[in-house]
């Protein structure tokens, strides 16, 4: 199995560990009630990360604009089924920012671009150059960027996520994985997807005819598939193109962000576990008095 193990550059998807680590210490705050879980959620969460991975050099979080993204400009229903962002974990982010530049790890943000998209590209941009990429998610979208120098650390299940892996598991390669998302939907991102199509149906569809677009070319042969339903599928197939192609443009991680960054602001040169705490120390326990950090 191709598994990267040493040094590779390490890229955390940063958005969707700051919400995970809001509700795990959702209830904690200092002396003057000012909730700090996030923050040190996602400081454990990085110290966890670097000592797992502690001859890696190059680290970088990625996190998602609150401009409005191309996904939502070719289907406003994107993502509507999130509530919006608490105030507490809100006002959060700026003094979580401030810590992470303090301790010298690198933050991205694009305005109008998700994380995601950053992350595709900035992983594709760097796998050109011959490094390897250990992305740190657990976000199911994340699987259509494995290759054998870009891998996914799961943190959920402790586990990194090769090509081998995807193939054992869905029988189908990871750049098919969009192909997937866009036949069965994702209700986390409200990606409608093909009705009635769920995962055996998916997978059984893409084992045949590899994507979409092959899956419309045959869509006659669909009908003979020795599957349930499967005269009912083509059917729904042939109803919703349309939502089939969107679903994919919607699932699809874009690779051509054009990231401008230093790479060398990506390397680590004094991390320490023992400074990082004492920064978050010295923010986050400040008096009454001097909380303007926290609300600037």
């Amino acid at each position: 199995m191709n598994k990267i193990k040493n040094n590779p550059v390490i890229i955390i998807d940063g958005s969707l560990y700051l919400y995970s680590s809001y509700y795990a210490f959702r209830d904690f705050q200092n002396t003057s009630g000012e909730p700090f879980g996030a923050i040190y959620g996602m400081l454990k969460m990085i110290d966890n990360i670097l000592k797992k991975y502690k001859n890696s050099k190059k680290f970088i979080i990625i996190f998602d604009s609150s401009k409005k993204t191309f996904r939502k400009k070719i289907f406003k229903e994107y993502k509507n089924n999130r509530p919006p962002m608490p105030n507490s974990l809100y006002i959060q982010i700026q003094p979580l920012f401030e810590i992470l530049k303090k301790i010298g790890i690198k933050v991205l943000t694009i305005p109008g671009i998700e994380a995601d998209d950053i992350i595709g590209s900035l992983s594709y941009k760097l796998e050109k150059k011959g490094e390897k990429i250990l992305i740190i998610s657990h976000d199911k979208d994340m699987l259509q960027l494995v290759t054998n120098d870009i891998n996914i650390f799961n943190k959920k299940d402790n586990r990194i996520i090769t090509p081998e892996i995807i193939k054992e598991k869905y029988g189908i390669k990871p750049k098919e994985f969009i192909d997937f998302l866009a036949l069965m939907g994702d209700v986390s991102d409200n990606i409608p997807g093909v009705p009635k199509i769920g995962i055996k149906t998916a997978l059984s569809l893409l084992k045949n005819f590899s994507n979409i677009k092959n899956i419309y070319n045959n869509i006659e042969k669909i009908k003979f598939l020795p599957f349930r339903n499967a005269k009912n599928i083509a059917i729904e197939l042939k109803k919703n193109k349309e939502i089939a192609f969107l679903s994919y443009k919607l699932a699809k991680i874009k690779l051509d962000i054009p990231i401008n960054i230093n790479f060398k602001d990506m390397i680590l040169d004094k991390y320490s576990s023992q400074n990082t705490f004492q920064v978050f120390k010295n923010y986050i326990f400040k008096s009454k008095k001097n909380k303007k950090f926290l609300y600037k």
